[in-house]
């Protein structure tokens, strides 16, 4: 028997592929919108502080491990505030970001992140801190990070902003003359210091067992000139002056150099590097206090808010080479300062490259896009390290021109009496050892505490300085000068030059509430040797 197929009508057809077209895009969405809702938690993070135990200072090393908490947002840290079981969870870098075998996900309400670094298992919230060992210093160099806030589904990509919790003192060694003590065979000691204490993660604060003190041994580094690098990890408060430092030769010889008296060494702060130039000749140990708080030119810092970032870039072309730091808040998207040296060796023509960009240290959420420059018109992308000052090689200038590095500018004072000053700089750097400078815009005045807004390519608004100040420190020989500038961001008056602004580092101090040069004294930053700023 033949049977016939069964037929349908055609507009029932049509209506079943609509049907079914329908259903395959209903469910293709909802796959997509499943798949976004599950992205993995992961995060970004920056450094804080000075203490370079990495090999820049402010990057990760392969295979870093942080412990992440997920807490109700606005909710201290508790068993009863944590979220989804993130409890202590490990996080591995990969590439830039930190990530998790075992994935999270963001929950649908907002939340807060509390983490550290290095990660260990711990209990009831306190992170044991053991300093007695320093054979490897990165695995010593705690830090805490608890700046992530109402955080929703939107992005489940986190800043972190890990602040250093600890200090480092550095010595830096030569030998000379003395034959039974050579760079790469010495131990070096510093005699009973605190070395145990306990971070509570709940309150982000250490806390010093000062019954349990120790002599530590430093890590020796040699370095090509036959000079060594020693270096400790110490516990924030620690007093170190009067200490005795001993350098024992492998015969037994021991040399004693003691820490002198000094008002910075005698609570040492977190975060904050020390250093010491010592010298030991015919047996006989000298030296003196180094640059209190890593190099000359940075300013004192302490107590910086989640939302001020201390970045330290070092030569592209050279990693050992210091370029320029800075004092950069993420909130208003500009640098307060920006600190660097300057000599001679360094100055060169003709490599500006334009290679306007973002600042691999920070975030791109966190900086201005300014591919086309700032709005309203009128106002350029004001270096505060000028591109002249990093012109040796393009290298070397490419990195004056990342966003962290501008700031709205008005144009007629960029383009003249402060390139003037710029310009200047240069010359008397010309005729020094080393100049010492730093940079700075300062978006409210004590007499104006109203924020102006410029803004960026995405419409974003951007803190707009009220004035711009250099400080100046001028090495010749061993005796250093002092001269500041300090330039409201307006078109200058007709026939003034940079001359009519300058002021003592002191006075320059008192207006802003910074503290230049930490290591020089009141008389080396209140006169201006007028011969010498010629």
């Amino acid at each position: 028997m033949i049977h016939n197929p069964i037929t349908v009508p055609q507009h029932k057809l049509c209506r079943i592929v609509y049907f079914m077209i329908a259903l395959l895009i209903f469910n293709s969405c909802q796959k997509n919108d499943a798949r976004i809702e599950q992205a993995a938690l992961q995060f970004t993070p920056t450094i804080v502080g000075q203490i370079n135990t990495k090999a820049t200072g402010t990057s990760w090393d392969k295979n870093d491990q942080i412990g992440v908490y997920m807490i109700k947002t606005g909710q201290p840290l508790s068993t009863t505030s944590i979220v989804n079981g993130t409890n202590n969870h490990l996080f591995t870098i990969n590439g830039a970001v930190f990530q998790s075998k075992s994935p999270i996900f963001l929950p649908n309400e907002e939340v807060d992140f509390i983490a550290y670094y290095p990660y260990k298992s711990i209990t009831d919230f306190q992170y044991p801190i053991d300093l007695a060992d320093q054979t490897n210093l990165p695995a010593l160099d705690f830090m805490y990070a608890n700046n992530a806030k109402n955080i929703n589904k939107t992005n489940n990509t986190v800043p972190l902003n890990f602040v250093r919790q600890l200090s480092k003192v550095t010595i830096h060694l030569s030998i000379t003359n003395t034959a039974a003590l050579e760079a790469n065979q010495i131990t070096v000691k510093m005699p009973t210091i605190n070395t145990q204490g306990t971070f509570d993660l709940t309150s982000g604060k250490l806390t010093v067992n000062t019954s349990e003190k120790k002599d530590v041994q430093g890590q020796v580094a040699v370095n090509i000139n036959k000079t060594a690098t020693i270096e400790f990890i110490l516990l924030p408060g620690e007093d170190i002056t009067g200490k005795a430092i001993k350098f024992i030769a492998p015969n037994g010889d021991s040399y004693t150099w003691t820490v002198p008296q000094n008002q910075n060494l005698k609570n040492l702060i977190g975060g904050n590097s020390y250093s010491f130039d010592i010298k030991i000749d015919n047996g006989k140990p000298t030296g003196g206090i180094g640059d209190s708080q890593a190099y000359l030119e940075i300013p004192k810092m302490s107590n910086l808010s989640n939302d001020e970032v201390f970045i330290q870039h070092f030569m592209p072309d050279a990693s050992d080479n210091r370029n320029y730091a800075m004092l950069y808040d993420k909130k208003l998207k500009m640098a307060y300062w920006v600190a660097y040296p300057l000599y001679n060796s360094i100055l060169g023509s003709g490599n500006r490259t334009d290679a306007w960009g973002y600042d691999p240290a920070v975030s791109t959420a966190f900086q201005p896009n300014l591919f086309k420059g700032f709005q309203p018109t009128g106002y350029d992308r004001g270096h505060q390290l000028p591109s002249a000052d990093r012109n040796l090689n393009t290298t070397q200038n490419k990195t004056t021109f990342y966003f962290t590095n501008m700031t709205a500018q008005v144009s007629r004072l960029n383009q003249g009496i402060w390139a003037n000053l710029e310009t200047k700089v240069r010359t008397w750097t010309a005729q020094c050892d080393t100049m010492y400078i730093v940079t700075g815009a300062i978006p409210k005045t004590s007499t104006d505490n109203l924020l102006d807004f410029a803004q960026d390519n995405d419409g974003k608004d951007i803190a707009k300085p009220k004035y711009y100040f250099k400080a100046l420190a001028m090495k010749k020989g061993s005796e250093y000068y002092t001269i500041a500038y300090k330039i409201n961001n307006e078109t200058p008056p007709s026939g003034v030059t940079f001359e009519n602004y300058r002021l003592t580092v002191n006075d320059l101090e008192k207006a802003t509430g910074f503290t230049f040069f930490p290591d020089l004294n009141e008389t080396q930053k209140g006169n201006i040797n007028t011969s010498i700023w010629k």
